[in-house]
Parts: C-alpha cells; structure tokens; sequence
C-alpha cells in the first residue's frame, strides 16, 4: 500500500490570502538573478520562440512582479519572524533547485510540523507587514 502524501502548506484562511501572494512574488523577487539564468540568452530575458501558444502568450500582459519598496519591506517583516517559521517559510516560498520536500526532510521537519510553523509563520509575517507598512 503506497504511503499517503501530506501537503508541505497549511490551508490558510481567507484572511491570510493576500499575504500568501505577497509571499510568492517576494519569493520570485528573491531569486532575482538566479531565476533569470532559467530563460533564454535574450538581453531583456523575455525572449519567447515564435510558435504556436508562444505567440498567444506574447498578447496577454505580463505579471508585475514586486517593487522594489515592498520587497524591502517583506524582508524586513520576514528577518522578525523567529527562526523556526521563518526557515519553513523561506523553504515554501523562495524557489530552489532542490525541492521544498526535499529540504524540509534534510532539517526533519515532518509535513504536519510544516503545515503549523507555516501557518503560524504566513500570521506573524502578515501582522509584521501590517506594522511596518503604518510606520512607514
């Protein structure tokens, strides 16, 4: 009987949302010039082949990423996170070669220990971005 996969993410709540996108386009931001070495050679890094769906996707408007502001200011709310949830967090949301299964079995931290620390991590970065986002 093959062994039943828990997911490495908590269900959030509604609320918690927003915050998880934030997170996600910090973690693209993150990897920065990591993530460009992934496309093509074109100067811009934004080259797509001239074929079918490429040609599609070439219309459809491209994803803003994060501002340079926010992402200061998601790292600033990320380094107040403790070190428990922050390492899960960084782990969820900042792209690696090696996959976030994997990283999280190395530093044996179980799925359902994942699910919590990641829960309790997305709450205390969200309030954190809060906070800084009135002082500032």
């Amino acid at each position: 009987m093959p062994r039943q996969r828990l997911p490495l993410y908590a269900d959030l709540p509604a609320d918690l949302h927003e915050a998880d996108e934030l997170l996600h386009l910090y973690g693209r931001w993150a990897v920065g010039s990591r993530g460009g070495a992934r496309r093509c050679g074109s100067a811009e890094g934004l080259y797509i082949p001239e074929r079918g769906e490429a040609l599609e996707a070439r219309r459809e408007p491209k994803r803003e990423g994060l501002h340079i502001d926010d992402a200061m200011r998601a790292q600033r709310a990320l380094t107040a996170v403790p070190d428990r949830e922050r390492i899960v967090l960084t782990i969820l949301y900042v792209p690696r070669r090696m996959p976030a299964e994997q990283q999280l079995r190395l530093l044996r931290i179980p799925p359902q220990l994942s699910q919590q620390r990641h829960l309790a991590g997305v709450r205390m970065w969200w309030n954190r971005w809060g906070v800084l986002g009135a002082r500032g």
